[in-house]
């Protein structure tokens, strides 16, 4: 029921400026570009994201200094993406809007909570027993103003910890601090309260409608915070999903900022919503994506095969193969809709309204030459899983010639793949794509790689060896000895999304190498509000020549031989230490465990974790796995301190250090010890001790090439959230099952021996129903080859899947010696068909594979077989008649011949 159905999303929108602008006195300010000023995010996330270069004091505040606005969001790509959600969950979404407040040093706690509560339970209405709050557990400040301020019974405030109610900082240092959310109760099952039981509020029964900010801290690049002078304030609330709670809707989607898309979209298909569980997720994914691209184009991302274009392009794609599979869109269709949106939205979104046109052409464009490659991209994309449907995998390279011959972005053929059951090979679709591009860069220019090469060579006789200060601290000071455009030195680098290359004398910044990832993070030049600050998007290093990777936004430009301050992300650097210590320990247990003839084949270590090669004949048991991730947390426990030395190289090697095989080292190396556990040769950063590490897990072991097997892990938090996931995993199975957890592999076990009791009752009487069908159809062949003195049947039979009509064929072809025997059936909405040829049959011609083969190509399927006998299938069982005909034509003309 609704709470204030006359309340629309754009009434609840302009209620919302109109509260804070006039009663108060807030700056309004409109929606920013879905193209980021800020170079670390393809498009604008979060409606904070704007103000970062204020909240971070590189930009003065406003006057006065509190800012209402409504922010256009796209969450597609990264670790935020909720692609994948959309039409699945009542409230995910490609594109929404953010409503948000802010306080640049003026109001905080005490103010925000009153106007926050004001607006809803004022404005809006909203039922004052159905809203809940959560603070930081640390937060007692907020604690007792929700309870002073806005009467909220202590018994409906819960306490969170710091993933749930802490934010920020936005970069390597800056401001950050606890939140507090408030959360909506839709009502129903289960009846106990978040009081109870916190996790309640991350089910589908509570809505989280507004999160509030208190940025009251600074970190250091230590990782230390202390309070801040001027305490700011960020909020936010998703549009729609405060309209879903106003206006009383199950979902997101069927409120008045979706459903007429949703509308027009059925009545245009010919099918009606909420009849169809698939077809209702197909509107949905169609008017979000549609809604999404139609904001990307009109704030002037125009689709491409890179970057931001590449999102935006696979947004139409993959709502283009929604259309076609399951709407019956056969032509390009989603920019008749763009009007819809543009009327929807176009008031506080004029450029709507003005770039109208282009939006429709540019969508347009992009749906014919999709559905010019479409059907066969899709024929090819079936044949693929119709050959590899014992494996389950398609490769990488047949992902990537989907790809490059018929425009499948990687994501819609993993959508695909998905339906069917199948995985795809994305490393090796990536490893296709770097060599494409390799090849590319090749062609445009070769040599590029040498031209680096001597400009490298050149400033390292000029400048000698970079000084790594990184070891002992994440901040330094140092002096721009090069700076490298499309490689070439300049004098001097300035523009807008200008990216270059910096050399230092002396840098924090740990270059690529040794299977550690570069560090990233910040050069600041200058002092106060007229100073600049530089992105470091990676740092690579040549010989001992470190290479930042940079990119300049805005100012008056860097010039040789100015001084900068350096600024490693510290949360980066430190899970990278983290995870790289940790393929020591890896390293070592495997040798304790299994062979010291192990030796590590390669690595890559990240903040997101690390993979770890090694030479080794077999796969690990699980028992062996078990056991090595025992005795690498074992030494976790023991918390051993790190000792790091500088040796000459044979004294290392005398010493027992471990080395990898194949690795250049200098006279002098680094020697890394960790108690009794290890002890390597490693240039790497690594932690202190090894308790920082915590915890560690090993989540895969697989196969890399002959004789090299890769284990996979996260550590820390990683680890710990990887066990949280499997044990709400384990959780779920259970309540599904109606058993404890641990009664879930007693129940499971005793489950698949049903299955396995009912699988082969199901085969007996499978068999039963065959047999008496053989005879029938037996019965028909012997008139059949009487009349036209010729064993041939081709029939269409009903209430046979795959297996049972292979059953089929196989007994009639031993019941009639020769033969050529042609079934087909209709079943779960897909065409099925088996071929049986006898030997002399086939001496005429006829083979069982190519007659299931010109069958599938009729019925939008693909498949194949042996001459003897051959399966295959199609998603079109409409076709099947004409696919029976089709055969019987062929098979009388073979004959007659």
């Amino acid at each position: 029921m609704a709470l204030h159905g006359s309340l629309s999303g754009s009434t609840i929108r302009e209620q919302f400026i109109h509260f804070f602008t006039q009663q108060h006195a807030h700056l309004y300010k409109p929606s920013a570009n879905l193209i980021p000023s800020n170079p670390t995010v393809l498009l604008t996330p979060a409606g904070m994201l704007p103000f970062v270069p204020v909240f971070l004091g590189i930009e003065p505040p406003p006057n006065p200094p509190r800012v209402v606005s409504h922010q256009k969001c796209a969450r597609v790509s990264g670790k935020a993406s909720d692609l994948n959600h959309v039409g699945r969950t009542p409230r995910h979404h490609t594109f929404f809007e953010m409503l948000g407040n802010f306080s640049f040093g003026d109001y905080f706690k005490k103010e925000v909570i009153g106007y926050a509560w004001t607006f809803i339970t004022e404005v809006l209405a909203i039922p004052v027993d159905r809203l809940w709050v959560t603070v930081y557990h640390d937060d007692t400040e907020t604690m007792t103003l929700w309870q002073q301020v806005a009467g909220v019974p202590v018994n409906r405030i819960i306490k969170r910890g710091k993933k749930d109610n802490f934010w920020g900082p936005p970069g390597p240092t800056g401001p950050c601090g606890p939140c507090s959310e408030i959360f909506y109760d839709r009502g129903g099952l289960p009846e106990r309260s978040p009081e109870q039981d916190a996790d309640l509020l991350d089910t589908d029964r509570f809505v989280e409608i507004w999160n509030l900010v208190f940025m009251e801290l600074f970190q250091d690049d230590q990782g230390k915070t202390s309070p801040l002078d001027n305490k700011n304030v960020d909020t936010g609330m998703g549009l729609e999903r405060i309209a879903m709670v106003v206006q009383g809707k199950d979902n997101t989607f069927e409120t008045d900022l979706f459903y007429p898309i949703i509308d027009q979209l059925a009545r245009t298909a010919k099918v009606t919503y909420k009849q169809n569980p698939q077809t209702d997720i197909a509107l949905k994914i169609l008017a979000d994506h549609l809604r999404c691209a139609v904001f990307a184009i009109a704030d002037g991302i125009v689709p491409s095969n890179d970057g931001r274009g590449y999102i935006i392009r696979m947004i139409i794609r993959r709502a283009v193969r929604y259309g076609k599979k399951y709407l019956k869109f056969n032509e390009p269709f989603l920019y008749q809709f763009v009007s819809t949106v543009r009327d929807m939205y176009q008031d506080p979104y004029g450029e709507l309204k003005e770039k109208y046109a282009a939006i429709v052409e540019t969508l347009k464009l992009e749906e014919q030459r999709f559905f010019e490659t479409l059907e066969r991209g899709s024929k090819l994309l079936d044949e693929l899983i119709a050959n590899a449907a014992e494996k389950k995998w398609i490769t990488g390279e047949d992902a990537f010639k989907l790809y490059d011959t018929f425009g499948f972005p990687l994501e819609l053929t993993e959508d695909i793949a998905a339906e069917e059951g199948f995985q795809v090979d994305t490393a090796g679709f990536e490893k296709a794509m770097a060599a494409q591009r390799e090849k590319s860069r090749s062609a445009r220019g070769k040599g590029k790689a040498i031209v680096q090469d001597q400009l490298y060579s050149k400033l390292f006789e000029q400048f000698g060896a970079t000084q790594f200060t990184g070891y002992d601290g994440l901040y330094g000071k140092g002096t721009i000895l090069a700076l490298i455009v499309d490689d070439e030195t300049v004098q001097s680098v300035s523009g807008v999304n200008q990216p270059f290359q910096a050399i230092l004398d002396a840098t924090p910044f740990y270059g690529e190498s040794g299977g550690q990832v570069g560090d990233i993070g910040s050069f600041s030049v200058g002092s106060g509000h007229l100073g600049q600050t530089v992105v470091v998007n990676n740092t690579t290093k040549v010989g001992d020549l470190i290479i930042h990777h940079c990119l300049y936004d805005q100012g008056d430009g860097l010039t040789v031989g100015d001084a900068v301050e350096a600024q490693v992300e510290p949360i980066a650097r430190h899970q990278a230490a983290i995870h790289h210590t940790s393929t020591h320990l890896l390293q070592a247990a495997l040798k304790k465990h299994l062979s010291e003839s192990i030796s590590q084949a390669g690595s890559h270590v990240s903040a997101d974790g690390a993979r770890f090669d090694f030479t080794f004949n077999r796969g690990l048991t699980r028992d062996e796995v078990n056991r090595v991730e025992h005795q690498i947390n074992r030494w976790i426990q023991q918390g051993y301190p790190r000792t790091v030395e500088l040796l000459d190289f044979e004294a290392a090697k005398t010493s027992g250090a471990l080395l990898m095989a194949g690795e250049n080292y200098g006279e002098k190396v680094r020697v890394v010890t960790y108690g009794d556990a290890t002890k390597e040769l490693c240039g790497g950063t690594h932690v202190d001790s090894l308790g920082e590490i915590a915890l560690v897990k090993l989540t895969s072991e697989s196969a890399v090439a002959s004789g090299i097997r890769r284990i996979e892990l996260v550590s820390g938090d990683l680890a710990y959230r990887h066990f949280k996931q499997l044990e709400a995993q384990c959780r779920s199975v259970a309540e599904q099952l109606g058993v404890s957890v641990p009664e879930t592999v007693t129940r499971v076990e005793k489950l698949q021996a049903d299955i396995k009791t009912q699988e082969k009752t199901i085969k007996k009487l499978e068999e039963r129903f065959v047999l008496l069908d053989v005879n029938q159809l037996k019965a028909a062949l012997e008139a059949n080859t009487a009349a036209s003195k010729q064993p041939v049947l081709i029939q269409q039979v009903t209430g046979y899947d795959a297996n049972g009509l292979k059953l089929l064929a196989q007994k009639l072809a031993e019941a009639v010696a020769s033969h050529v025997v042609v079934l087909a059936s209709d079943f779960g909405g897909k065409a099925l068909f088996v071929a049986s040829v006898s030997p002399d049959y086939i001496q005429q011609g006829i083979k069982a594979g190519d007659l299931v083969k010109a069958m599938a190509a009729i019925c939008g399927g693909g498949g194949g077989g042996k001459p003897t006998m051959a399966q295959a299938g199609g998603k079109e069982p409409s076709k099947l008649p004409e696919a029976l005909k089709l055969i019987n034509e062929q098979i009388v003309h073979q004959l007659a011949r």
